[in-house]
């Protein structure tokens, strides 16, 4: 390079276009050379170890359409032999001149070194993803026995690595080579450095007009020492130097401006030619770059001092920015001795007849006097609403306004064009604090003085009468108006920006011209904004004096952080939670959640119903299926985006605080705003929620992103924390629905006009709150939909009760806790004759079970109108005698969704319907019968039909044979467990008839006992095995393991295999006990190759423990590699609901359960998965 005789003449250059696609100094990769040396010899070595064996092995290229072209030609001249290429191949090396046929050939069979296209190994990018499947193919389409495949590309380079990277698969190998056509990071330098020129301009990922942009400026920091500086520095002198040339010609107290022509040419009294010159701007063109240069300057700016601006640059914005703030202190003080003249001005411009003087000056239209007034205004006006928000210039030019300009400027007629705003000097400099003044012309003065100064400081941030009554509260103490601004928030969002700051000019203009612009330019839909202001009281201060008072001290009113008639804001909620979370006691749980929902009854009950979805994590009632479907993983994207901070610390966060809403809350707070968003409302939360949920399709990720980040930008205090808590459904505040409706019920009792509170009535009113609370409760379990419940409540108030109520067929019951081995299905019929099905979660599920809605229609008496029943769905084998399925079977079957049903001849498992309950039966509710009566209506409603829908299987013990002594009783209950048992069945369910029978929805009765098979020892299987590895616990588990991976041992290849997670059965202090023994060197840096498992836990452990582990059944999983080929060929054996027992120490992990142990358990199950079928 140094020697090339082209290359040195350009020496010194004025600048480099550099490729910089490594330019990165983890790109320091081995030269070519080696990395063809290594392809060279990894081709010979398993040539010559084939040769021995008589084994045929292929060999694949990956190359570019063109490129990597010295790599073949090394190939083939040191190996001696010819490379295989397709004909298209073939055609590009000819063009190229390289088809040397002793080089390269046609021939498959010529060659066992091939040359195929890119990617065909793997996906590059971002990282290798090999592709052994179409390896595999193209290995045995050319009839080979093995292949051996080269990548190379300079993003296989591994730093931490000096080898070569390999991915083997059985008889396929891949060799990533970092070899690239491009200049590795250190050549880039090296070149740089030779070269030295003034400047490096990246030419990848950048655009020529983005060459200042922060990745470029990035790019050329890595040449900052290496290029030319001090040419650079000459350069920027000598720009100087001629600028003083040029102003010494020019008179120094010239004016620089006198007029525009009416063609858009600037005249100057010195250069009466300029009019003529080609340079000068069009009036289209000075418009649009007075446009620009009003973008990057403050509001204040007049439109004379633009124009001279302008002028002096001869039209270069970065120039006439530049020379902006060299003079801005100037050209502030220049504009503020202006406002009186353009109030004057701007008044006189209301009267009709009389047009503005800037119009008349600046315009030359020969329709401009058939235009009204108000035409005319506007241009004007509206340059005074056109901007408010300050925007500073992104790079500063190098020009320097002289003296000669600044003297110019100072005589010159001034415009205001916004509200006003300090200058950075004047901004920083000591604040002199008003006084109260006296009265006389002087104390006018002084007064407007020290309001334009208030105004200035707070950016025009409120209108100015209210500003005036602000600083004479203070009596006049500048400071303390500040203190009182700041500490209310009068919050004022973009959007309402122009509009008070059109409220502003109206006051001191008149009302002709601002009205009508009002009305032209007025938002629609503005929102008045709570201040979040408690009485000065700070915000720790206010949270724990007030929410957490007891009822009779709390006012709602005065104690809420937001005014009657303002929408209520999320604070209120999030302040509320804050302290929930850390309460234990339920009563002061409600007693602060019901104070929380009393100021929303009082200031804003429009947004009660939201708040409760929102302090119960739902979105809507569950039967109607809307969930946020947000996962971790777009949360973390977008905290990242909104706090400024890698993945990689979030993760070690989460790790040391369990919870991602803290972690969140913790990088919030890292964070300095320079000013308070605006206020998240609890209807835009809710409001944004069902949006996010409603969000399906393409680009459906990128819109929630979107909406996420809009949510998190606007959060204020802990509203962070709680927010990502909702997204990630997990609020963890210790308050679930049977906590939120009571605080809901009890507010509602307080907050009438005549309560027992104001009263007095103490006793009395405690009463009266137990009564409301238990009655909504039980409201919830009859009828669990809030749209319903809760404008009932707010209706009815202390007269509610769950009468009032009534059951309607389509909105699930809370089902009474019990289980078939099966699927729930709470089904309804409507008055219409539609079916509806509904989960154990109320979630509907009517689209996944077709043929269930057919059963039921078929088989209904026609009488019957509407029902509720309650059953079990369960998969069965019509082939095999309508043989029971296992759940995970039933599983298997397809979902359906909101928007797509099933098709029938989709279906593959079967199913019949158990019958065993009914809780409402044409149009009268069943609930408070006895399961006797109950029974009968079922009985009456349906016929059987073996198979298809059935009644649960019984036998009934009377009254007088219920006795322990009985020992037929006795042994007639056990015959049958064990035959429910053997017909795969989960259990027995053991029901009261007649006292206590009635259907006590979202219950756990001791009218219903379940008795599963794994509850009795005999029929239980318990298994030993080893913890292997286990996940970081979140939650009240934070800092612990949990759930642990727990695995078999094979002997035959020494291997562990894992079973399943277990995550029960454990206490704390284990839990304790297991974090202090897993530490230091018990953690594995990474996962043994004798591990068999695709599961994926924070940390791996040696096999040092055994722990006995019982569970209900065995089941194929496609997770866990238990007994893997041993029942089925691609899957091992899962333990379903395993929980701990207890530890094992006398045994080693080598004498723990083996992977025949779990094949035996698995084959012995009268209820498991045919295999045969599942294939």
């Amino acid at each position: 390079m140094k020697s090339d005789p082209f290359l040195c003449h350009f020496v010194g250059a004025d600048a480099v276009f550099l490729d910089t696609t490594y330019c990165n100094p983890k790109f320091t990769f081995l030269s070519q050379d080696e990395s063809i040396e290594y392809i060279v010899n990894t081709i010979g070595k398993i040539m010559g170890r084939e040769e021995r064996s008589s084994g045929s092995v292929l060999f694949l290229i990956s190359t570019y359409v063109i490129g990597k072209e010295k790599i073949l030609l090394e190939v083939s001249r040191q190996l001696n032999c010819a490379l295989h290429v397709d004909a298209r191949k073939m055609k590009i090396l000819r063009a190229s001149g390289l088809g040397d046929p002793g080089i390269f050939t046609e021939d498959a069979k010529g060659s066992c070194i091939h040359v195929i296209g890119w990617n065909l190994l793997g996906e590059t990018w971002p990282y290798f993803r090999p592709n052994f499947v179409k390896m595999r193919e193209i290995m045995l389409e050319r009839g080979y026995s093995k292949a051996v495949g080269f990548v190379p590309s300079g993003w296989m380079y591994e730093k931490r690595s000096r080898d070569f990277p390999v991915r083997v698969k059985d008889s396929l190998e891949i060799h990533l080579v970092p070899y690239s056509e491009h200049s590795s990071y250190e050549e880039l330098r090296e070149y740089v450095r030779f070269l030295r020129p003034k400047r490096v301009i990246p030419t990848v990922g950048m655009e020529a007009s983005k060459l200042d942009s922060k990745h470029g400026l990035l790019i050329q920091k890595h040449f900052a020492n290496l290029v030319n500086e001090t040419a650079n520095k000459k350069d920027f002198l000598m720009g100087f130097f001629q600028r003083m040339n040029d102003a010494d010609g020019r008179d120094e107290n010239q004016p620089v401006v006198q007029a525009i022509g009416g063609e858009g040419g600037i005249k100057d009294n010195n250069h009466t030619s300029r009019s003529q010159d080609p340079n000068i701007l069009s009036n289209d063109e000075m418009e649009r770059n007075m446009q620009e240069l009003r973008d990057c300057l403050p509001p204040w700016v007049t439109q004379d001092q633009l124009l001279r601006l302008l002028n002096d640059s001869s039209g270069d914005i970065i120039e006439a920015v530049s020379g902006f703030y060299e003079c801005e202190t100037e050209l502030y003080k220049e504009a503020n001795a202006g406002i009186q003249p353009f109030l004057s001005s701007l008044k006189s411009s209301s009267d009709c007849s009389a047009a503005s003087p800037e119009v008349k000056s600046t315009q030359k239209d020969p329709d401009s006097s058939s235009q009204p007034c108000l035409g005319r205004s506007k241009n004007l006006t509206g340059r005074v609403l056109d901007r408010v928000k300050p925007a500073s210039p992104s790079k500063r030019g190098t020009t320097v306004c002289n003296k000669a300009k600044k003297k110019g400027r100072a005589g010159s007629k001034l415009q205001l064009s916004g509200c006003n705003q300090s200058t950075i000097t004047e901004f920083f400099g000591k604040l002199s604090i008003g006084k109260h003044p006296t009265n006389g012309k002087g104390s006018q003065v002084g007064s407007v003085n020290e309001l334009n100064d208030f105004l200035l400081i707070i950016n025009g941030g409120m209108p100015r009468n209210a500003a005036t009554a602000l600083l004479e509260k203070t009596r006049w103490d500048i400071n303390a108006a500040l203190d009182h601004y700041y500490t209310d928030c009068v919050t004022v969002t973009s959007d309402d920006k122009e509009s008070v700051l059109y409220n502003m000019v109206s006051e001191q203009c008149g009302n002709t011209i601002c009205k009508t612009e009002k009305e032209i330019n007025s938002l629609e839909g503005t929102t008045n904004f709570p201040s979040l202001a408690v009485k000065e009281i700070s915000t720790e201060e206010s949270v724990e004096a007030f929410i957490s008072l007891p009822l009779e001290k709390y006012s709602p009113v005065e104690h809420a952080c937001w005014k009657a008639g303002e929408p209520a804001p999320y604070l209120h909620l999030a302040r509320t939670f804050n302290l929930v979370e850390k309460e234990k006691g339920k009563i002061k749980t409600i007693c602060m959640l019901c104070n929380m929902f009393r100021s929303l009854l009082a200031l804003s009950p429009e947004d009660v119903l939201p708040a409760v979805y929102l302090c119960t994590n739902k979105i809507a009632p569950d039967h109607e299926n809307m969930e946020l479907n947000i996962g971790g993983g777009l949360v973390t994207t977008a905290l990242e985006q909104t706090c400024g901070i890698k993945r990689s610390k979030i993760r070690e966060l989460y790790n040391e605080l369990g919870d991602l809403g803290d972690v969140a809350q913790y990088c919030r707070q890292t964070q300095s705003l320079l000013i308070l968003p605006r206020p998240l409302l609890i209807q835009d939360l809710f409001s944004v929620f069902k949006k996010i949920s409603l969000e399906t399709g393409s680009g459906s990720l990128t819109r929630k992103k979107h909406l996420i980040l809009y949510l998190m930008r606007s959060c204020r205090e802990m509203e962070m924390k709680f927010l990502v808590r909702t997204l990630v459904r997990n609020l963890r505040i210790g308050a679930m629905m049977r906590t939120i409706l009571p605080a809901l019920a009890q507010a509602v009792v307080l907050n009438e006009p005549f309560s027992l509170l104001q009263k007095g009535s103490i006793d009395n009113l405690k009463v009266k709150l137990q009564e409301i609370s238990s009655t909504v409760a039980e409201a919830y379990n009859i009828l669990p939909n809030l749209d319903l419940l809760v404008p009932a409540l707010l209706s009815r108030g202390s007269d509610f009760s769950s009468s009032t109520l009534e059951m309607v067929p389509g909105s699930p019951i809370l089902p009474m806790l019990a289980k078939y081995d099966g699927q729930r299905a709470q089904i309804h019929r409507l008055a219409d004759g539609s079916i509806r099905v509904f989960s154990r979660n109320m979630s509907e599920t009517t689209s996944k079970f077709p043929d269930l809605v057919n059963l039921i229609k078929e088989l209904c008496k026609p009488s019957v109108s509407t029902f509720i029943l309650d059953a079990e769905v369960v998969g069965v084998d019509r082939k095999s005698g309508n043989r029971l399925m296992s759940f995970q079977q039933l599983s298997s079957r397809e979902r359906g969704g909101r928007d797509s049903a099933v098709s029938l001849e989709t279906i593959k498992v079967d199913i019949c319907i158990f019958m065993f309950d009914i809780m409402f039966y044409d149009g009268k509710q069943l609930l408070s019968l006895p399961l006797r009566q109950r029974r009968k209506y079922l009985e009456e409603l349906f016929h059987e039909k073996p198979g298809y829908l059935e009644h649960a299987r019984e036998i009934m013990i009377e009254a007088a044979e219920a006795s322990f002594d009985d020992k037929n009783t006795l042994a007639k209950m056990n015959s049958f467990l064990e035959g429910a048992c053997k017909s795969s069945c989960e259990g027995i369910i053991a029901k009261s008839l007649d006292v206590n029978a009635g259907y006590a929805p979202s219950k756990r009765s001791d009218a219903w006992l379940k008795v599963k098979r794994d509850y009795v020892d005999e029929l239980g299987d318990s298994l030993d095995l080893v913890p292997i590895g286990a996940w970081y616990g979140n939650g009240r588990k934070a800092g612990w393991y949990s759930p642990f991976l727990l695995a078999c041992y094979k002997p035959s290849t020494e291997e562990f295999q894992s079973v399943c997670r277990v995550m029960s059965g454990f206490s704390d202090s284990f839990y304790i006990e297991m974090k202090a023994f897993f530490w230091g060197d018990k953690i594995l840096s990474r996962k043994p190759p004798y591990y068999l498992t695709d599961e994926s836990p924070d940390v791996w452990f040696p096999p040092e423990l055994v722990w006995e582990i019982r569970g209900a059944d065995m089941t194929i999983s496609p997770v866990h590699h238990a007994a893997i080929g041993l029942v089925h060929p691609s899957r091992g054996i899962s333990m379903r609901f395993p929980r701990f027992v207890c530890s094992v120490p006398d045994r080693r992990p080598e004498d723990c359960s083996t992977d025949m142990d779990i094949a035996d358990i698995f084959a012995s199950q009268t209820r498991k998965m045919d295999v045969s079928l599942e294939e």
